[in-house]
């Protein structure tokens, strides 16, 4: 399988938008953000995306492979893409994920709970916070 690694375009909004819900992930600025994400392309279909977003702090997010294309190596080839990407930019990149040992595999290292509020203004406000089962994940590139 060959799967192509490119830049997202205004053009794959739609199917960005598709994956990302079949995980029900957050699809609302999909638009407003498109110049961070990238797509994963087989066979003229996108199978997976991913997003880079850069802010006071890298986060990994977004990254999603439709169920059929799972196991592919597909989400390890979007991954190394952006972290390949991202370290000409900062030391270090976090993620929260609900499946923090794919990550470890990359690298990451778990971080406490309690560093989320710090580091996220939406988990600080967020009344869910006590039961979230999202881990938070860090890694240094230097």
């Amino acid at each position: 399988m060959d799967t192509n690694i490119r830049k997202a375009d205004s053009a794959d909004i739609n199917d960005i938008k598709k994956i990302l819900s079949y995980y029900f992930l957050d699809t609302d600025n999909v638009g407003i953000n498109i110049n961070q994400f990238i797509v994963a392309v087989l066979y003229g279909k996108t199978i997976g995306c991913a997003c880079l977003d850069i802010g006071d702090i890298v986060e990994l997010r977004s990254i999603a492979v439709l169920p059929a294309y799972r196991n592919s190596g597909t989400g390890s080839k979007l991954v190394d893409f952006l972290l390949d990407h991202a370290m000409a930019m900062r030391d270090a990149i976090y993620l929260r994920t609900m499946t923090p040992g794919f990550f470890e595999k990359k690298g990451f290292k778990k971080l406490p709970d309690e560093k989320k509020i710090t580091i996220w203004k939406d988990c600080a406000q967020c009344d869910r916070f006590n039961i979230c089962r999202q881990t938070l994940m860090k890694i240094m590139l230097h």
